[in-house]
């Protein structure tokens, strides 16, 4: 309990009552009134004084105009070039360039008009007056066109449209027409400027082609009469394809080789007559023999003689005269065969001797060709010197007479492609830019209405203080100060959930956390306001002081005894790949998911810590586990977080391989893509502890871990965190989720129930215990509706 000092109603401070201010405005409301007026009779006084304005606006696209077909030649795949914002800019100050504004005041005489020489209606009293005192250039030192480029600068404006190639040409003049006359002769005359600073390079490079390819006319007849005259001396004569020289050692070649194969023929055919004579004695294979009409005749004689034989032998004996006479014949008849076969041989070696005489002869004459021919080499190299410099010279020629034609076909102004096309030209304007009546007027008559507004405030506001002042200066008796007593700030219910109803088989209760605060102290009646401490001399008597009521207690949050569900013990005893596939873990699997899922609609609790008190090894993991297949059979998306570092054992009832998860995720040695897997019997996703066990690794997952799951929360309709068996981090663990489910068996359940009133009380939003039964392994295999009924 505390005391302080307040002060009577009589003893606050003066103040300025700002609704006696608002109704003092009201008062003064001609003043408003007025101010309003004056401004709306000044507005029209200087809309009706000023002179109007036209505005009007012609734009021109600034892009390359070539194109292929205005070359004589034109290039595949020719393209113009870039147009940028430097292009477009430095077309900007062409258009605003002195030399285009002389053409357009030249070509509508705008020096002749009063707007832009003003010399014309003459200076007058405000004009001398403004440049005797500095406030303005005298026009009369300068020459009219000077006075109209400065007036026109002033009434122009050219500028680029956002995002494009585009430029606007906008001219304001108090005549409409001229104004749309200005914009256009402008946008007119800068297309016509960008097409003779094209044609200007043109013409140029025509002149400079015309000059070089009258020098290399004849310098080209000098070097092909310098090509002849050289040929001619040197003897270097062309035939068909080649020099003469060159084609008669050919042709010599072509007949030695004719002579030496006519040679080696005769030769060939002779020593062939003469191994049969050897070897058989006769010829009757050899062709050129037979070929002999003598032996022709001789061949018949002898077929004769042998047919008389054979018919002389069936009569007559074989020494009857008859037959020696024909065999005698025949042998004759041989014997003149024979000397045939060697007349052709002897006729065959003289051929084969001829041959070989030609063959001398003429390797004789070629060697002499080529000993002339190598002579004419050196003066051939430097013909064919003399036949580059008059080919080189010859295409210089024919590529500058090209150009040159090009050139010429695009000399007149006409045919150059420009860099500018008018896209829009200037309307006459039908309104004023310049001033807006109704706008200006308007505007003016609220600035009145807001200065009369200040005026009226900031008199009352000074009537009010003037007030304030003169009642603060009357002789007033201040009470002395009474010690009170505050009376303690009243505490605030506790408010506790109630279950919220499942329609399972089992209540699946939700509880849901209160933080209670306390309420601030009411303020006193009358509006006392605390005022300084009296000295202790000067303080009144204490009166005595009322005894507050104790501050209540937070009502604790209550956790329904009864647990969720009897989840089944798991025992890690052979494959439990199929473990969640037991009717046991099944129906306390859906039994949690229901739970979470209640829990998710009523609260927007995602993130779900999973721990055991007291358990095995393998209950955690496993159940973690159930939970996320029996929540993706309902179709929502589940990411399974494995934090307990028995990662193997979780991976392998999931089918994950060892790799990287959250220790290496934290530690930024892999990104998403690499820590999350896939269950291989579900749509779950499984992230994995990871690779790195070290304590840098534990630390950065204390730091980073609430992160992670509110990304994952953003991604997935359920966050199931296994964080294995109960440890002293695994409270800071459940309170970066959003809810805790603890595993627990009946022997330590009242500790598992006092610790999930403890997590909610402390902030979190919603937690429950699970009763660990007996072993699944050992249980009877009983269907869901028996074992619905047996924990019930």
């Amino acid at each position: 309990m505390t005391t302080r000092y307040e002060l009577p109603p009589s003893a606050a401070p003066a103040a300025i009552n700002i609704l006696d201010v608002l109704r003092g405005m009201g008062r003064r409301k001609l003043l408003v009134l007025g101010m309003g007026l004056l401004a709306f009779t000044g507005a029209a006084a200087v809309v009706r004084a000023l002179k109007p304005v036209y505005a009007t606006e012609a734009q021109v696209l600034i892009q390359n105009m070539e194109t292929p077909f205005d070359r004589m030649r034109p290039i595949e795949n020719q393209r113009g070039d870039a147009i940028d914002d430097r292009v477009v800019a430095s077309q900007i100050s062409v258009i605003k360039s002195d030399d285009l504004t002389r053409r357009v005041v030249a070509a509508l005489g705008l020096e002749n008009r009063p707007e832009f020489n003003p010399l014309i209606d003459g200076v007058g009293t405000a004009g001398r007056l403004k440049i005797a005192l500095g406030f303005a250039a005298d026009p009369r030192g300068l020459t009219p066109e000077q006075r109209a480029l400065d007036r026109y600068t002033g009434k122009l404006s050219v500028f680029q449209l956002p995002e494009s190639n585009v430029i606007g040409i906008k001219f304001t003049a108090s005549d409409p027409q001229l104004a749309a006359k200005v914009a256009n002769t402008l946008a007119e005359t800068y297309v016509l400027w960008t097409r003779e600073a094209q044609s200007q390079p043109t013409r140029r490079a025509r002149d400079w082609l015309a000059s070089q390819i009258a020098a290399l006319r004849l310098k080209l007849a000098q070097s092909e009469e310098t090509v002849e005259r050289f040929r001619s001396e040197a003897g270097l004569l062309q035939g068909a394809t080649t020099t003469l020289g060159t084609q008669e050692i050919s042709e010599l070649n072509t007949q030695i080789t004719v002579a030496r194969g006519v040679s080696l023929e005769a030769r060939a055919k002779a020593d062939s007559i003469r191994g049969l004579l050897l070897k058989k004695g006769s010829v009757d294979a050899a062709t050129d023999v037979l070929a002999s009409s003598a032996v022709q005749r001789l061949k018949e004689q002898r077929t004769e003689a042998s047919r008389r034989l054979a018919e002389l032998s069936v009569t007559y004996l074989s020494n009857h005269p008859k037959l020696i006479a024909v065999k005698n014949e025949i042998a004759n008849i041989d014997r003149q065969i024979r000397a045939e076969a060697l007349k052709v041989v002897a006729s065959l070696d003289e051929q084969a001797g001829i041959a070989e005489q030609r063959v001398d002869s003429l390797a004789a004459s070629l060697e002499a060709l080529k000993s002339q021919e190598s002579t004419s080499n050196l003066d051939d190299v430097k013909l064919k010197a003399l036949e580059r410099d008059v080919a080189a010279d010859r295409a210089l020629l024919e590529a500058m007479l090209s150009r040159y034609a090009e050139a010429s076909s695009r000399q007149e102004l006409s045919s150059q492609p420009g860099l500018g096309v008018i896209i829009q030209s200037a309307g006459v304007p039908s309104s004023p830019s310049f001033p807006k009546t109704g706008p200006m007027v308007l505007l003016i008559t609220i600035g009145g209405l807001s200065f009369g507004l200040g005026l009226a405030f900031l008199a009352e506001l000074t009537a009010a203080a003037s007030r304030v002042n003169l009642r603060q200066d009357e002789p007033e008796e201040r009470p002395e100060p009474v010690l009170k007593a505050a009376a303690p700030a009243p505490v605030a219910a506790p408010v506790v959930s109630a279950p919220v109803p499942v329609p399972v088989p089992v209540a699946v209760p939700v509880a849901v956390a209160v933080a209670g605060a306390g309420a601030a102290p009411a303020p006193d009646p009358g509006g006392e306001a605390p005022g300084p401490e009296a000295p202790a001399a000067a303080a009144p008597p204490e009166p005595p002081l009322q005894q507050a009521a104790p501050a209540r207690e937070p009502a604790p949050v209550v956790i329904p005894v009864k647990p969720l569900t009897v989840w089944p013990k798991i025992i890690p005893t052979g494959d439990l790949s199929g473990i969640t596939n037991v009717p046991e873990v099944m129906y306390a699997a859906q039994s949690m998911a229901q739970w979470v899922e209640s829990a998710r609609q009523k609260l927007d609790v995602r993130r779900i810590g999973l721990t055991t008190v007291g358990g095995g090894t393998a209950d955690a993991p496993v159940a973690a586990l159930a939970l996320a297949r029996a929540i993706t059979m309902a179709g929502r998306r589940v990411v399974l977080i494995d934090m307990a570092r028995m990662g193997a054992f979780l991976g392998g009832l999931c089918g994950v391989p060892h790799g990287p998860g959250l220790s290496d995720l934290v530690g930024g040695n892999a990104d998403f893509t690499k820590v999350i897997a896939r269950d291989s019997r579900s749509t779950a996703h499984v992230m994995r502890y990871g690779l790195d066990h070290s304590a840098r690794a534990a630390s950065l997952i204390m730091d980073r871990l609430e992160s992670v799951l509110e990304a994952f929360s953003q991604t997935y309709d359920a966050v199931i965190v296994n964080l294995g068996e109960a440890s002293e981090d695994t409270p800071i663990h459940l309170h970066k989720c959003q809810g805790a489910l603890i595993m627990a068996p009946s022997a330590r359940l009242p500790e598992a129930q006092a610790a999930a009133q403890t997590l909610v009380a402390t902030g979190l939003s919603v937690a429950q215990h699970v009763l660990i039964g007996q072993p699944a392994m050992l249980a009877p295999a009983l269907g869901n509706a028996e074992f619905a009924a047996a924990n019930s």
